[in-house]
């Protein structure tokens, strides 16, 4: 019996195993097969040559391997590197490798635009066209991880263009392969998935998917604060987010991050920063301050440095851990969205 077809790029080393037997062939194949296509790079099946021939013509008729192609790459002084990766039916997607000293973070993306319209988000105003496949989100750790120095992807984030969870059963399957223990890319405890809060698909996750870490990208400390800013808290307003958040298990020492963009004179007043110390206190939380990385065509403005600084010493001055995301990229339009609104508006 022949089986159904499967693409290599978003299955797991024990569903190509069960995949291959169905056709008669031994489990190690498909370690052979995904350690061709994760580590070394080759996504043709006829240059697999541990593989006989007659098995490489038959992959070639019976499976398939997605295959995103590099439509633009640049390289910023500070190191980071964005990928503009063209999908087979020509829409483009943006990833971003960022390297430091003791880790090498890949952000990558789970739609072509988004749904949800946060007022400050680039993407969301580019509007929704379609969600990724898991091997189109697979292939982004894969095609980085053939460019950069070593291979070297320690942290992988969702960050990226689109909400994971409005993709949820492709994204949870990418990270199933992404994680793959036999054959990983990336270890899961490594991996961090950010949501703006679709809080009854947090609360599948926390049963589906708890080994990965989670933020959320909260932007605002009262409901008509944040509805003005991210339309989904109409939905979901700031109790009901809270309640999905306090069913996501977290072993000792782990922390939810509260993701928070400072936007000039719109969310970095003094009682901004009190109100946030008291939204976050119900589960331990990291709050990442995001000061806005500004970009033509929308209305928000980067507060001053001053102004982020006693931002963050309110938070801390509570005993909350407390941490300022520096802009990487700024001069390669890193910002998620504006290389695909660049390179689609030329």
């Amino acid at each position: 019996m022949t089986p159904s077809k499967i693409d290599f790029k978003e299955v797991t080393t024990e569903e190509a195993a069960g995949w291959l037997a169905d056709a008669g062939e031994p489990p190690f194949r498909a370690r052979q097969i995904l350690a061709w296509i994760r580590h070394r790079g080759v996504d043709d099946f006829a240059a697999m040559t541990d593989l006989a021939k007659p098995l490489r013509q038959w992959l070639a008729e019976h499976a398939t391997v997605t295959l995103l192609t590099v439509a633009h790459r640049s390289e910023s002084v500070d190191g980071t590197v964005k990928f503009l990766f063209r999908l087979g039916d020509g829409h483009t997607v943006e990833s971003v490798w960022i390297p430091e000293e003791d880790r090498a973070t890949l952000c990558v993306s789970s739609q072509v635009g988004c749904k949800l319209d946060c007022g400050f988000c680039l993407t969301g105003a580019g509007g929704f066209v379609r969600n990724l496949t898991a091997g189109e989100i697979v292939d982004q750790v894969i095609q980085v991880k053939r460019t950069v120095p070593d291979g070297r992807i320690t942290n992988l984030v969702f960050m990226g263009m689109g909400e994971p969870l409005d993709n949820y059963d492709a994204v949870v399957r990418a990270l199933e392969a992404i994680t793959d223990t036999a054959s990983p890319l990336v270890g899961a405890r490594k991996v961090t998935l950010s949501t703006c809060g679709l809080a009854p698909a947090i609360e599948r996750l926390a049963v589906d998917f708890p080994k990965i870490k989670l933020a959320v990208s909260l932007n605002g400390t009262t409901d008509e604060q944040r509805a003005a800013l991210m339309p989904v808290n109409r939905a979901f307003p700031l109790r009901r987010l809270l309640e999905a958040l306090s069913k996501w298990p977290l072993p000792q020492g782990r922390r939810i991050t509260f993701e928070y963009v400072l936007m000039a004179g719109v969310n970095d007043s003094d009682a901004d920063a009190e109100r946030l110390v008291r939204l976050t206190g119900q589960v331990p939380a990291t709050i990442n301050l995001i000061p806005f990385n500004e970009c033509p065509g929308l209305p928000y403005h980067r507060p001053s440095r001053q102004q982020v600084e006693r931002f963050r010493d309110i938070v801390y001055s509570h005993h909350r851990v407390v941490t300022i995301r520096e802009s990487r990229g700024q001069d390669i339009l890193a910002a998620c969205g504006q290389l695909r609104e660049q390179a689609e508006g030329a």
